[in-house]
This record gives C-alpha cells, sequence and structure tokens, in this order.
C-alpha cells in the first residue's frame, strides 16, 4: 500500500432581501439570476462558513458540497483528491482565480496543496458555457470546482492587514499573513503562509483479538505558500491582473498501517510556481476575457528502505505547463447571450522513471449559449484537439463535447432543470509512461452524465427554507484501470473499465432571524450505486466500485448572536469496498463524526480580532477512509487573527 501511496502521489449565491440590510448571503445556494453568475448552474459558499471551519486544506471544505467524494490518506498535508458522482479524480476540474490547475503529471489536483485561509468564495458549477472567466478547459471538464481567493479582487474586502496564528494537535503550528492596498485604478496584495505538522497522532489496531495502540510515525511536514498580485484598472472597460505564487513543501509519507509496519521511511519533496496575466474587457453587450498562465511542479520521491540494487529509491519528475486562451461573450437581447473562444495548451515531463520524455499539446474551442426565451436554456459545444507523440509516432484526435441544460420554474417558488453532458479525459502521463505499468495504447476515457435537478425556494418571516434535489446518472466507458496482467506483482494500465452510477443528492438549508440572533441548519445528503460493468462474465460484474459509498451526507447546526457563534457538525460516511470484489474482508467500517466550533469577533475602531476554536472528531472515533491509512481521534484547532 505504501507504493500505491507513492505512485499516487507522483501521478497524481444569491442574496436574500427577507432579513433587510442586516442578512449576508445565504452560505449555501443555487446561484440562478440577479448577479454576475447567473449564467452558469452551480451551488456556492462563502467565506464566513469557509474559514468558521478552521479547515486544514481545501479537501476539507469540499466534502461539505452534496456529490462529491474526497479521498483522503491523510490528517494536515495528507493526499486528498476529489471525484464527482464516482467518474474519477480525472474528470473534474480545479479553477483557482481564473486558471485551471495544472494536473500535467498524475491528472488530478491534490487538495492539500491549497490553503483555506484567504479563500472567499468556493462554487461547484456543472454548466458554465457564456461565463467568460471560467477557462475553457475546465468548462469541457465533468465538474468545475472554481475558487476565488482574496487574489480575485471579485468581492468587497476592506481589509488592509490580515495577521494570524494557529495552533492545533499534534504539534501543529500555522502563521499567515495578508497585505492589500487598492485605490481606484490599482490594488495589490499579497499573501503567505507558513505550516508544520508533527502529525504523531495516536491510533488503535487489531492484532487477533488483541487491540494494539499505536503512534502515527514518519508523518511530519513543513510547507511554505506565498502568492502576490496586481490589477490595473485603467477605466471601467478594462482590468488588467498579474499574479505570481509559488509553494515548496517536505513530507514524510507515513504510508499504509498494514503488516503491522508504523513507520515508513518515505519522503516527497518538492516546489511549485505560477505565473498568470489576464485581462477582461467589458463594455455595453460586449465581454472578452483573455489570458496566459505558466505553471511549472518539481516533486522528488525517495525511499530509503527500497529493496534494490541501491538500496534507496530517489525518483525526479519536472513538469511545465503554458496555456493561452480568449473567449468573447455578446449579449444579443436580453434573453440571448452567445459565446465562443479558444485555447492552447502545452504540456511537458520529464523523468528518469519515465519512458522518454511526454509532451502534449491541446487546442480547445468552445461555442456557448443562453436562451431565456422559454425557460432559461444553456448550450455548450466544445471541440478539443490533441496532439502528442507516442512511441516515436506523432498522434492526434478530436473529440466533439456537447452539454446542455434547460431549467424553467414551476411558479415563483420551484424551478426544474434538466442537465446532460458528454465528457472524457486524457491518459495521464503517469498512465502512459510510467515505468514498467505505462501503456503507450491508452485510449481517451469518457462519459455521459444526466441529471435532473428540483429546486424550491420558500421564504417566511425573517427566514428562509431552500431546497434541492437531484436525481442523476453517469455512464462511463473505456474506463482507465490498474490491473495485474502477469501476475499480482506485475501490473500494468488497461483501458477495460466500463460503469455507471445512479443516486440522488438532497440539499436542505433553513435560516431564521430572531431579533439579533440568527439559527441555521443544512443538511446534505448523497445516495449512489456505482457498479462495475467491465466483464459479464468477470467475478465482479455489477458489483460496487471501490471506495463509492452508497450514503454519505451531513447535518450542520450553526448559532449566532452579535459577536458569537458556535456550530456542529456531524458527517457520515458509509459502508464502501477497499477493491472491486464485493466479500466481506473488503468491506470498510462506516464511521459517523462530530464536529463542534465557536466563534467571537472585537471590534476597535478599524481593527477587528477574531478568536476561532474547533473540537474535532469530539467521539474520539478512530477511522480511516482509504483502507489502512488511519486517520486521528478526537483533536483541536484554535486561531487568533487580527485585521485593519
Amino acid at each position: 500500500m505504501n507504493f500505491q501511496l507513492a505512485i499516487l502521489s507522483i501521478a497524481v449565491s444569491t442574496s436574500c432581501s427577507v432579513f433587510g440590510q442586516e442578512v449576508k448571503p445565504l452560505e449555501e445556494v443555487v446561484i440562478s439570476s440577479g448577479n454576475d453568475r447567473s449564467n452558469s448552474m452551480q451551488i456556492e459558499l462563502d467565506k464566513d462558513r469557509i474559514q468558521n471551519k478552521l479547515a486544514n486544506d481545501l479537501g476539507q471544505i469540499l466534502s461539505l458540497f452534496p456529490g462529491l467524494q474526497i479521498k483522503s490518506y491523510g490528517d494536515v498535508g495528507g493526499l486528498k483528491t476529489v471525484s464527482f458522482r464516482s467518474l474519477g479524480a480525472g474528470h473534474t476540474a480545479l479553477v483557482q482565480d481564473f486558471s485551471s490547475v495544472s494536473t500535467t503529471q498524475s491528472g488530478q489536483a491534490d487538495l492539500s496543496a491549497f490553503p483555506a485561509d484567504f479563500i472567499e468564495r468556493l462554487e461547484l458549477i456543472t454548466l458554465s458555457p457564456t461565463r467568460t472567466a471560467i477557462p475553457i478547459h475546465a468548462k469541457l471538464a465533468g465538474v468545475v470546482v472554481n475558487v476565488e481567493s482574496v487574489h480575485s479582487y471579485s468581492g468587497n474586502n476592506p481589509k488592509k492587514i490580515i495577521l494570524g496564528a494557529q495552533l492545533g494537535s499534534f504539534d501543529q503550528y500555522e502563521g499567515y499573513l495578508m497585505l492589500q492596498k487598492r485605490s481606484v485604478k490599482w490594488a495589490g496584495t499579497i499573501t503567505g503562509k507558513i505550516r508544520s505538522y508533527g502529525g504523531n497522532y495516536p491510533y488503535s489496531y487489531l492484532n487477533g483479538n488483541n487491540t494494539i495502540e499505536e503512534r502515527r510515525k514518519n508523518n511530519s511536514l513543513l510547507e511554505y505558500f506565498g502568492t502576490a498580485s496586481l490589477q490595473f484598472t485603467p477605466n471601467q472597460n478594462h482590468r488588467f491582473q498579474l499574479r505570481l505564487s509559488g509553494n515548496d513543501y517536505r513530507k514524510e509519507l507515513a504510508g499504509a498501517v498494514i503488516f503491522y509496519n508504523s513507520n515508513a521511511a518515505q519522503y516527497l519533496n518538492g516546489y511549485g510556481l505560477n505565473a498568470a496575466l489576464n485581462h477582461r474587457f467589458k463594455k455595453n453587450r460586449w465581454d472578452v476575457f483573455s489570458s496566459v498562465n505558466y505553471q511549472k511542479n518539481n516533486l522528488q520521491y525517495l525511499d530509503s528502505s527500497y529493496l534494490n540494487s541501491l538500496g534507496y529509491l530517489d525518483q525526479r519528475f519536472y513538469s511545465d505547463q503554458l496555456d493561452f486562451q480568449s473567449q468573447v461573450s455578446y449579449t444579443l437581447t436580453e434573453n440571448l447571450e452567445f459565446l465562443v473562444g479558444s485555447s492552447l495548451i502545452s504540456e511537458t515531463l520529464k523523468g528518469k522513471s519515465l519512458v522518454g520524455n511526454p509532451y502534449r499539446n491541446t487546442s480547445e474551442s468552445v461555442f456557448g449559449l443562453e436562451w431565456k426565451k422559454i425557460g432559461k436554456i444553456l448550450l455548450q459545444i466544445g471541440a478539443q484537439g490533441i496532439f502528442e507523440k507516442r512511441d516515436t509516432v506523432l498522434k492526434s484526435q478530436w473529440n466533439l463535447l456537447p452539454a446542455l441544460s434547460w431549467g424553467f420554474n414551476l411558479g415563483s417558488k420551484n424551478k426544474l432543470s434538466l442537465v446532460y453532458r458528454y465528457t472524457c479525459r486524457q491518459p495521464t502521463f503517469s498512465e502512459l509512461y510510467y515505468q514498467q505499468i505505462g501503456n503507450t495504447k491508452l485510449r481517451t476515457e469518457k462519459a455521459h452524465i444526466a441529471s435532473i435537478r428540483y429546486e424550491l425556494s420558500l421564504p417566511f418571516k425573517k427566514g428562509i427554507s431552500q431546497t434541492m434535489i437531484q436525481p442523476f446518472y453517469s455512464y462511463v466507458y473505456d474506463k482507465i484501470l490498474a490491473i495485474p496482467t502477469k501476475n499480482l506483482f506485475i501490473w500494468s494500465i488497461q483501458n477495460i473499465g466500463k460503469s455507471d452510477a445512479i443516486g440522488v443528492e438532497f440539499t436542505e438549508l433553513v435560516q431564521k432571524k430572531i431579533r439579533s440572533h440568527t439559527l441555521g441548519a443544512r443538511i446534505n445528503y448523497t445516495f449512489q450505486y456505482t457498479s462495475d460493468l467491465s466483464d459479464p462474465n468477470g467475478a465482479t460484474y455489477r458489483d460496487i466500485l471501490s471506495y463509492s459509498p452508497l450514503h454519505s451526507g451531513s447535518i450542520e447546526l450553526d448559532y449566532s448572536w452579535k459577536r458569537i457563534s458556535f456550530f456542529v457538525l456531524t458527517s457520515y460516511m458509509g459502508e464502501r469496498y477497499a477493491l472491486n470484489q464485493n466479500i466481506p474482508s473488503n468491506l470498510l467500517d462506516p464511521y459517523l463524526l462530530v464536529d463542534l466550533g465557536a466563534s467571537y469577533s472585537q471590534h476597535l475602531k478599524n481593527n477587528e480580532f477574531t478568536l476561532r476554536f474547533s473540537l474535532n472528531n469530539i467521539t474520539n472515533k478512530q477511522y480511516s477512509y482509504i483502507n489502512y491509512f488511519v486517520m486521528p481521534g478526537i483533536h483541536f484547532n484554535i486561531r487568533l487573527q487580527y485585521a485593519l
């Protein structure tokens, strides 16, 4: 299991007026009209709810969205990936401040590398055909996770200085800083963070009939993050943005707790550099967005106890991505809007353990339409051209990727939407070229996704109730899987997979204001049955795919009064299988986690002091999402923040 983790690491709001001026926008809503995001289908979380959770990274926050599955291999800094309706992480696009996050090597983003401290807004977008600020490459994915931080300048953040420190269990120490200056034409922001973690939390396991108490070892990390951005607005029609960011990390990989080996001598070191320049022109009926992005990532994987002639393993990988894009949107009438756009992406990967030095050039074009004459119709047609060299032969292919939604009102409080899209993902460079397991004959993985969304909004005196119910179905073929080919010790990547998923997502939000008191309740629930259709004669035909729980969800209650707020969050993860073979030995236990949190803010003229506290897993539940990758029991976080 340690080797598998190493491979994966390498390869890897509508504002409601019922409260008048006193209430902020509801945290979790389906955006429908009245703002710059009305031309997309999405669910959103706002800054206050994100910051109240004291989340260590983006992965912990995304677990609050229905339909998303977060695979977590550890606590602070542990590898975390996201998939949508069990499609696989490669069908989920991650966008940060108008730029698609590079996944050149692994095809999926490690969510632990994205701190949550400066996030202003999170969106889960299923379709956005005429929204220029979403990159074309992300629009063609199965779903988009859109992250907007203080560097997007999309919100009204009056803070000039934010200085904070966080302390947590198991030697967790964090410090962060934001400096921001705004004028009529210029705005500049600098953010930075340092994080260290010991990670020696206790856990227990069964050895026969005996319960053994242990502590996690080789689990520490040290990380640095920094971003600087500059925005220039010469007039009301033009906006230029320049952003530079980087991170550096030193991680110990604790690995899997299996065969009673609690100390794995594996390490992951690396750094990333990103640069982005974008320009937006918006006048009358025109909206034009153009950008150029460069991303560089260096990674080193060390295994000091690897069984080879050297007695250790030292693998290094160097990836680069450069992309250009431009999108033009034109509003023909108040009911009709068009968008056209094109992008070019160049990706390269170098490493001694790879067969050759892979590169890939991708050309993508998109046509989008929003028509509000008969309900609201969102139409998107994407064309994707892939040009790459495999086995000394230059190969090319084209994919046509349509998407369509039709939403209409059933009265003033009800809305129904029908959604369909066809999407695909390319084999990753690791799947194509990594040592003996790579396969240069791999085909593109394809997926059909369909859903019906019902929304109900019921305002009442000083409160509101919002409900979303969304049945869905997806079908994936030419699924890329790693399987043993010659024996159990020699694996290869193959296009043998087929799967489908049927399920329903349910979200309920109730908020009530009583004088200066605000009460809220949120329920998220996902049911999905994801089955293997690869081989009708195989032993796993119609078995549930690994790590695809039938039931998952959360219930959150919160209360706020003046400067004080509290929340209780209960999260449930149902039974799931560690392997596709649905036998009792592969079945993982469900778990229920309970977290508590509180915050207090004090204003002194223009200064604001905020104290936040969270107590997580208060029942000290021993659990793991990925088999043998144990998670911490009861632990705390406390944060003190000063803002000017």
